[in-house]
């Protein structure tokens, strides 16, 4: 995940817009050379990308919502993870009426198994990418914290009661491991 200390909430904003003007220049372009030209594909894709022109500016809108928060310090930035994972997951359903693009006009045969893909990848991909979110505001308020330490001293003792991120790795270490084991041993029992 890139770093948003550097980039303002303006800077976000007209960065998105910009991106989003490019985009509808580039497929009124592609519109007109699909028009003067007969390459199927390229026709093709062009007509996918116009179909599909409302579910690209949204999720854009939503990247750029995101980027927005994620300028911001911490507590206005909790939002970010929502609008990035949310569009995400539109990003991936646009990719996946892509390959079905690409599987109907080769005639792959995977359109079944891609319906398939999106049930376990669009809930994974939200998943995954609201815990990469809020993982990123955790360690960027981390930060300054592990810095203001004195130069030359190591990282200080959790307080009492409190494990530290050590203990924490090892326990989930611990837990991947014997469910593992477990599954392992369940197989073997058949």
């Amino acid at each position: 995940m890139k770093a948003h200390a550097d980039t303002t909430p303006l800077r976000a904003l007209i960065s998105g817009l910009v991106g989003i003007l490019i985009f509808l220049i580039v497929l009124v372009l592609f519109r007109f050379i699909a028009q003067h030209t007969s390459w199927p594909l390229f026709d093709g894709f062009v007509a996918l990308l116009f179909a599909n022109a409302s579910l690209i500016i949204f999720f854009s809108v939503l990247f750029m919502i995101g980027e927005v928060f994620a300028a911001f310090s911490f507590p206005f930035n909790i939002p970010f993870p929502i609008f990035n994972a949310v569009g995400s997951v539109f990003l991936v359903s646009f990719i996946i009426e892509v390959l079905k693009f690409i599987d109907a006009f080769y005639a792959i045969g995977i359109s079944h198994a891609l319906e398939v893909v999106r049930l376990f990848l669009l809930p994974l991909t939200l998943i995954i990418v609201l815990i990469a979110g809020y993982l990123a505001i955790f360690f960027k308020l981390k930060g300054p914290e592990a810095s203001a330490a004195p130069p030359g001293t190591g990282p200080s003792e959790p307080p009492a009661g409190r494990p530290s991120w050590e203990t924490i790795g090892d326990e989930f270490r611990q837990m991947v491991s014997d469910l593992i084991r477990k599954i392992r041993n369940e197989i073997n029992r058949d």
